[in-house]
């Protein structure tokens, strides 16, 4: 009997709050882009080191400019230049200035810096046409980043803006956490391999692709175990296996309550801890998730379309956690229906759908099917919009809540 019902927030939280991280390791710069930090990263150097030029131009005194007009230009000695990756020891007196490149440190006593093109210049002259101002055009040392600032915290993904600040610190050897490894179990007699010849009664397996695929898009890599028959002590064998060499297990198919639906009776043989075997939610609502020797294992419906509304709000953020992301659950928005959704809402329901974003607003797209065993119902979808349970037909125009995909 199915005792184990929860809404999907509370069924994914009920999976979260048994799973953690999979401990670190360390790799080198190169390959630490995609992967999630393990430990607070703190700023051992200012960036920029040094006040620096933005651009190619004159660096000199700016009181020296005071009284520069169009026709009584300054006229300043250049006694010297300084391009990038240069250093000058060199300390600026009034009535002078350098030529200054982009990315050149600041000479001791200048004060601001002036374009090429606002300026007339020779060998060993600079005219200027204006006054400047204090610190004008000059880049201040640890404008960008200040010493012992957070470079980024643990759990953050190392994307191309972190893996930069990374590299701007001199970081060789970076501490990140393991990558999970899932393994994908498919269910069902009438499951066959895309290889095989279609029979009548038979199913070509799209749930492991859909999966995969999913997986895949988060960087987390996935191994195909195979396909069991409608047997219990099959699938519990499977999955005695399976916990041992993966970090999560996905299974497909037997999860509702007919004669040869053995998912949860299989887990439990298995010896796994049942958490979840029912989220009301349409659809998506047969399930049957628990815990194994520490890892997560997750009975999901063969339906396509009901098994990949669950893996996105369940799924999903339990193995973002297990990876050491911090921030795993889904990004939540608002969105406004582009049509008016017909069909009353006992439980709650979960609509796929696109964004349009053309006129300002997030106008979601219904995909024109939506049913639970539909792949159709996946494609293109790029957010899930959420009917509270109890509501009747929603208009045109409404606003819900809704998730990033």
């Amino acid at each position: 009997m199915k005792t184990l019902g929860y809404d999907f927030q509370t069924a994914r939280e009920k999976m979260l709050e048994r799973c953690s991280g999979l401990g670190s390791e360390t790799i080198s710069l190169e390959k630490a882009y995609g992967r999630i930090l393990a430990k607070d990263v703190t700023v051992k150097y200012d960036v920029p080191l040094f006040d620096k030029s933005p651009l190619d131009g004159y660096a000199f005194i700016d009181s020296d400019t005071l009284n520069a007009t169009k026709e009584q230009p300054v006229n300043l000695t250049v006694v010297e230049e300084i391009p990038a990756g240069a250093y000058s020891g060199r300390e600026l007196k009034p009535g002078t200035a350098v030529k200054i490149l982009t990315g050149a440190p600041i000479p001791a006593g200048a004060t601001a810096v002036a374009k090429y093109e606002e300026t007339e210049f020779g060998t060993d002259y600079v005219k200027l046409f204006h006054p400047y101002q204090k610190m004008d055009n000059i880049i201040l040392k640890g404008e960008d980043i200040n010493a012992g600032d957070l470079v980024a915290c643990e759990g953050t993904l190392i994307d191309s803006a972190v893996h930069g600040k990374l590299a701007s610190q001199g970081n060789c050897a970076i501490e990140v956490y393991k990558l999970p490894l899932i393994g994908i179990i498919s269910q069902g007699n009438e499951v066959i391999g895309s290889e095989e010849e279609l029979r009548p009664g038979k199913i070509y397996n799209t749930n492991r692709f859909m999966l995969s695929g999913a997986l895949k898009k988060e960087d987390f890599s996935s191994i195909y175990l195979g396909t069991s028959r409608d047997d219990e002590v099959e699938i519990a064998n499977m999955i005695s296996d399976a916990v041992c060499m993966y970090d999560a297990v996905i299974m497909t198919g037997g999860v509702s309550v007919g004669t040869y639906d053995f998912t949860e009776a299989a887990m439990k043989r298995a010896g796994a801890e049942i958490l979840v075997d029912k989220i009301f939610m349409k659809p998506g609502s047969s399930c049957c998730l628990g815990i194994l020797n520490g890892v997560p294992v997750f009975g999901l419906s063969g339906n396509p379309s009901a098994a990949m509304t669950t893996f996105y709000l369940v799924v999903l953020p339990v193995i973002r956690k297990i990876s050491g992301l911090k921030n795993y659950l889904p990004k939540k928005i608002r969105v406004r229906l582009n049509e008016d959704f017909k069909k009353a809402s006992k439980n709650t329901r979960i609509l796929k759908g696109s964004l349009d974003l053309s006129q300002g607003t997030a106008i979601m797209k219904l995909n024109q099917k939506q049913g639970n065993g539909m792949v159709s119902a996946m494609q293109d979808a790029e957010v899930f919009a959420v009917i509270p349970s109890g509501s009747g037909p929603v208009d045109k125009g409404s606003w819900l809540e809704a998730y990033l995909i």
